[in-house]
Parts: structure tokens; sequence; C-alpha cells
């Protein structure tokens, strides 16, 4: 079959979504580039447009496998750099919201834990080998640009740094800004309509930071979690190890019950919990970093896929659905669009054909996002003070279910690897409701020994550390 190149793409963002972008369109179109506002760093660093990238990040495994089809190595190349091989759910202790910590039962998952930087260098420092992509940083975009046929035929740029203002001609234009993204400001100067947007904001927030690994640590898990349970528990804490022999330890709080950023109330938030696993760690781990906070964390969904937009046009990742990071989603998910935009493109065989094959593209990138968004929203809907959305009967039910399924994992090996698939962006939420697994879910539960700890019922079956 003859299948000719797509001439010239643009990708606006150099973040996860937009490298991932950059490196499938990579396949099909004779040259990709990446418009970035920030000056990219050289290594694994912090960078200002990436606003909780010193907070925890999760890639799950589904989100990996797309990563590894796309640039082989990059998971070999994460572990030398010192990121953590993670077996789930062996290597983690998990207190679930039904006061029951999961068992050590045979690995079913398995993710990298990481830096966000050093996660994102990793990826670029492959998608920078491709040799048909290019990066034009320390420019931002200020507006799209129409041909004839009505059309995005390019954009216009600006130098930060130097004002001087250039236009760069497209024949595919992908918007993977994030959360920050101008795309509706810029469709509106064109004469199109701002999209409809939901949005669901539980006032979460978090806090975070890192300790070093106390020489002579022991335990038979590497990260641990102590889940938030809502509406009567709204406070949790997640510790995952990262590259340098170091933990990053992340306190949440919900309904506007935030973790404080000052070191006697970190502490204190931290002895609060359900478990007093995380204090106690706290009490014999250095620290090696400040404390940040982070509060931006409400559900948006931009819908274009119900928008009208100009052609060789589409939104990626946190420009079009942002999801409440506490949750982990938005990487794997950006990963699970880009996947299907190269399956679009794959079919594409000239130029000519790019109009017809990017019909209805938008619809099927956004389909990817409704799993995840029912999981964060319907998470989210627990909190009494959330906005933006309120809990319909259907809502109750599902979430509901769900405490059945949170609570069948601790003790049920099937429940916990059907869920563990869906967490990692595998199998969809549906796959929690299948005829086989539903009566495994639904069996009554076998009490087990319990104890109380700050004043909350505790599974007597707590993990414990020596050092």
């Amino acid at each position: 079959m003859n299948v000719d190149r797509l001439g010239h793409a643009v990708v606006i963002g150099g973040s996860m979504a937009g490298i991932l972008t950059a490196r499938a369109l990579s396949e099909r179109f004779e040259q990709v580039t990446v418009v970035e506002r920030d000056q990219l760093p050289d290594g694994p660093d912090v960078r200002k447009g990436v606003p909780q990238a010193r907070h925890l990040h999760a890639f799950w495994a589904g989100g990996m496998e797309v990563v590894e089809r796309l640039l082989p190595g990059v998971g070999s190349d994460l572990l030398a750099a010192g990121a953590v091989d993670l077996s789930l759910p062996t290597d983690m202790a998990w207190l679930t919201p039904a006061n029951r910590w999961t068992q050590a039962f045979p690995p079913t998952q398995r993710i990298v834990s990481a830096t966000r930087a050093l996660l994102e260098w990793t990826v670029r420092s492959h998608v920078e080998k491709v040799t048909n992509i290019g990066f034009y940083t320390d420019h931002e975009v200020t507006s799209l640009r129409l041909g004839p046929t009505g059309d995005v035929s390019g954009l216009t740029l600006r130098g930060r740094h130097s004002g001087t203002t250039a236009d760069l001609p497209a024949d595919l234009v992908v918007d993977a800004s994030g959360r920050g993204s101008k795309l509706p400001e810029w469709l509106g100067e064109l004469g199109f309509a701002a999209p409809e947007e939901s949005t669901v904001d539980s006032f979460l927030g978090y806090a975070t930071r890192l300790f070093e690994i106390p020489a002579g640590f022991s335990a038979r898990w590497k990260a641990v979690y102590i889940q938030n349970a809502p509406p009567v528990e709204p406070r949790g804490g997640i510790m995952f190890p990262i590259e340098g022999n170091r933990w990053v330890l992340t306190l949440i709080g919900g309904g506007g019950d935030y973790p404080p950023t000052d070191e006697q109330g970190f502490r204190d938030f931290a002895a609060s919990l359900r478990s007093p696993l995380l204090a106690d760690i706290l009490r014999v781990a250095q620290p090696v970093s400040p404390i940040w906070g982070y509060r931006r964390t409400a559900n948006r969904w931009r819908h274009y896929e119900k928008l009208t937009m100009p052609g060789r046009l589409l939104a990626v990742g946190d420009s079009l659905c942002a999801f409440n990071p506490a949750y982990g989603q938005g990487l794997t998910v950006a990963a699970k669009e880009v996947e299907v935009l190269a399956g679009i493109l794959a079919g594409c065989r000239s130029q000519a054909d790019l109009p017809r094959a990017l019909r209805g593209a938008q619809r099927a990138i956004a389909a990817r996002a409704k799993g995840p968004w029912m999981l964060a929203t319907g998470s989210d809907l627990r909190y009494p003070t959330t906005v933006g959305a309120s809990q319909s009967r259907m809502d109750k039910l599902v979430n509901k279910y769900l405490d059945r399924v949170l609570a069948a994992v601790s003790d049920d090996a099937a429940v916990s690897a059907a869920f563990l698939r869906v967490l990692n962006m595998i199998d969809e939420p549906q796959a929690l409701f299948s005829p086989r697994l539903m009566p495994r879910v639904l069996r009554p539960r076998r009490r087990r020994p319990s104890t109380v700890s700050n004043g909350f019922i505790v599974d007597e079956q707590s993990p414990a550390f020596s050092s």
C-alpha cells in the first residue's frame, strides 16, 4: 500500500501529553514541531510550566504500555536512573475506606515509581532522538490561523523574551498545553463558540515533602496508601519510593480540609490519619525538601467533542479533560488518548485523506476520558461540599457498589486483580460489574479483629516497619 507523509504537524505544549503526541504524529507526518513556552531543562529538573511537578505522580501500567510501544526502552532507562519498580498489590500497604489493610497477594500489575521530572525528562530524551521532531521553546502561541477552506492552517507565535511574532504553517494542530490552555480564547477570536464545560470540585488539596529512606529500613511494603474515606474521613496520605533513595510523602485533605505546609501542622495532620503508620515514618525519616502545597484540583472537561470546530485542530490531555490530580489519572489518560490518535492516523494514506480521517477524531479521543472521569468525579462527589454536580440516584448506587469492591480487594485475590486492572487503565470500569466478579464483591465479608487508633476502628493487621 502506498502511504504518503501528511505534511507538518504542530503540537502546542512540551509536557508529557505533548511529547507523546509528537512521537505518535512522527510516524505519519513529515515534520512535527513542538511549541513550548518554557525553556526545557537539560536534565531531570522541575520546570515552572508544571506547577505540581514536585508532588507524587503515578504513571499506571496501561500508560506505560503505550509509552513502551511508542518509545521502547523508557522503562529500563527509568530504572537505570534510580526509579523504583513496584509490584501491586504486593509492595503496597493500602488501608482502604473499609478500614482494611490489603493483603500482599501475588503481584498482578507493575509500575515504575519516579519523580515527574525524571519521568518527563526520560521520555523527552527518547523523543528528541526522533529525527523529524523539532522543539520551538521560549515561544507562546497567540492565535490560530485559518486557511481558505476554513480549516486551521497554522498559528502565530511570540517570543517570550524578544516579543517578536512569527507565523508557523501547519497541516494539523494539536493543543496539549494543559489546564491553562487558551484554546477557547483562540476559537472565540475566530468566531467559534466556547466549548461547554463540566467542572466538579471537591476542594481537595495536598501537601508533599521528600524524605531520605533511613539506613536499615525494613518492611514488607515499599509504598503506603492511607486512603481518604469521605464523607466520614476526608483525610488521607500516600508515600512512594523514588530515585535517590527517597520517599515522596503526600498528605491529602478533601472538602476544604487542606493539609498544612508548616512543620508542626504537617506532622499533626499525619498523626490524625486512620493509621499512625505515616506519622511513625515522619518521626524517623530525615526530610530533604521543603513542604509544598497544591490546591488546584478541580476536575474540568472542555467538551470539544460536542463543538463545531475548524478542521485540522484537536485537543488532548488536560487541555481537553483535566482530572483531580490526587487520583493519578492524567498522565495515563493522555497516553491512552495519544494511542487513539495514532490509530486514527494509521489508516490515513495521503494528505487528501486527512480531513476525512480527522472527522470524529475528537469524539474518539474524548471517549478515552469517560471511564476515568466517572471514577474521579464519583469519588469527589462523596464530599458534601463538592460543587459543580451532585450525586444522582445512579451515582449513589454505583458508589455503594464500589464501596463493596474496595472492601473486597483486601481479602479476595480475584477482586484485587480486577480492580488493579481498572486502576491501571488496562480495563474499563465496567469490568468491575462483570457477572463473574459481582458475586465475589457482594458476598458477606468476614469481620477481622480490629482496634481503635486516633478514634477510628482499624484492622489489626496494620503493617509496621523497623529501622
